[in-house]
Formats: C-alpha cells, sequence, structure tokens
C-alpha cells in the first residue's frame, strides 16, 4: 500500500485523537496467531507485533471506478490544484462496518498537501466521485474538517473529485488472521499495548501489487519499542 493509503487507513480505523500513531508497511516474517513478526519496509531488523481480539483486519480488492455503487462509503486521498480543485490519488471503497469511519475532508496530517475525504458516494461519472459528508464546520462547500463522534453536531458538506484513468480503486474488505502468512505484505499501525510492548489496532493485507514508495522520517517505524530482533538469514 502505498504511504497516501497508509495514512488513509488510519485516518479511517482510528479515533481523532490517535492519528498520531505511527503507521509501517511492513513484509511478514512469521505469526503465531497472537504475536507477529515483521520486517519494516526500509529496515535490517524485525519486531514483533501483538494482535489483539479487537485488532481490524481487512484485505485489498482491486475494484475499478464503475463498480462504486451509489451510497457506497468511500475515502480518497486527494492532491488539491493551484485552481482549488481536488485529484484523486487513490479511492477506497470501505465495508459496512466501517461506514462513518474518518467521515469529513481534511489534511492527511497536520499541514499536509495532500487531503482525505471519506463519505458516502452521491453519483459518479467516468471520471468523477461525487462524494457527501460530515464535517467539522462550515457548510455545503464550505463544509470541511473531520466530523465528531456527536452525529447531531457539524456540517453537511459535498464534494467532486476528477478520477483520472490509472487511479487505483481499491476495496477493503474483512479479513481474517488465516491470510497473514509469511511474505504477506502489511500496512499496520503500531502503538503500544498495556505492557508497553508494540500492539496494531488495524492492519491491511496487500493483494494488489502497486509501485513501493519510501517513508518519510514521519512515517517511519517507532524506535521507542525495544522489542525488535535480528532478521532471520532465511524467513520461513
Amino acid at each position: 500500500m502505498r504511504i497516501a493509503g497508509m495514512l488513509f487507513f488510519c485516518a479511517a480505523v482510528l479515533p481523532a485523537h490517535a492519528q498520531s500513531v505511527p503507521r509501517i508497511k511492513a513484509s511478514v516474517v512469521a505469526f503465531d496467531g497472537a504475536t507477529l513478526t515483521v520486517l519494516p519496509e526500509g529496515e535490517r531488523d524485525t519486531m514483533k507485533v501483538g494482535i489483539r481480539p479487537a485488532t481490524q483486519i481487512l484485505k485489498e480488492e482491486q475494484k475499478s471506478l464503475a463498480d462504486i455503487a451509489p451510497g457506497s462509503f468511500v475515502g480518497a486521498t486527494l492532491s488539491k490544484t493551484a485552481l482549488g480543485a481536488f485529484n484523486a490519488q487513490e479511492v477506497h471503497v470501505f465495508p459496512e462496518s466501517l461506514r462513518g469511519s474518518g467521515e469529513g475532508l481534511y489534511p492527511a496530517t497536520p499541514g499536509a498537501s495532500r487531503y482525505i475525504l471519506n463519505g458516502a458516494v452521491s453519483a459518479s461519472t467516468p471520471t468523477t466521485l461525487s462524494v457527501k459528508f460530515r464535517g467539522a464546520s462550515g457548510d455545503g462547500a464550505n463544509c470541511a474538517g473531520r466530523a465528531s463522534t456527536n452525529p447531531l453536531t457539524g456540517c453537511q458538506g459535498n464534494a467532486t473529485i476528477a478520477v483520472a484513468p490509472g487511479t487505483p480503486v481499491i476495496a477493503l474488505a474483512a479479513a481474517d488472521k488465516s491470510l497473514i502468512k509469511p511474505g504477506v505484505v502489511l500496512a499496520l499501525s503500531i502503538m503500544a499495548g498495556p505492557d508497553g510492548r508494540p500492539v496494531t489496532p488495524g492492519l491491511t493485507i496487500e493483494t494488489v501489487a502497486t509501485p513501493s514508495v519510501p517513508l518519510p522520517d514521519s512515517a517511519a517505524p517507532a524506535k521507542q519499542f525495544p522489542t525488535r530482533t535480528r532478521k532471520p538469514q532465511s524467513p520461513s
């Protein structure tokens, strides 16, 4: 998954107050059902990450813009033109279990030039998506921000985004632990568990081949967890 996709996934499944949780892309070295041993992209050492009963496990499925039905809850990572128009860098279709997650229109990270838009599809053409969403403040075209958990607050907004041919359109579907095997690539959030060791509140199993993008320093694996081991010579 691209960096934009990781930012998008974490913004979707994590509470607003948890947006500083590090996100990494990593390959599975071993998994015993409770603990993942992974090799983060760009690293030489492995790290161990716990899987909790509440961990959200998703998988990617390649789709096209034509597959997105009206009413679908979607999210997109966006770039903004000098004229204020939004262009989709990638589009994700959420499972019903995540409807309403991360709803709104807001920067991917504070001060970022990329944006996240999560909402329900109201209309589409072969090159555009119109999305209705609940934001934090404003109204209509000026409604923006991430919606609060109180459904009685905020504003109702709408946005139309351009989706160029070839833009990745990926459905996120519910998955289970059986798909987590050595060699599989994951995008996962990392946070400290009750015992201080790293656990993941949510991960996505990559099944869509996309070019690798180097992780920026702000998205690099957290160094504060002293639980890494040396990479084995031949992962099994």
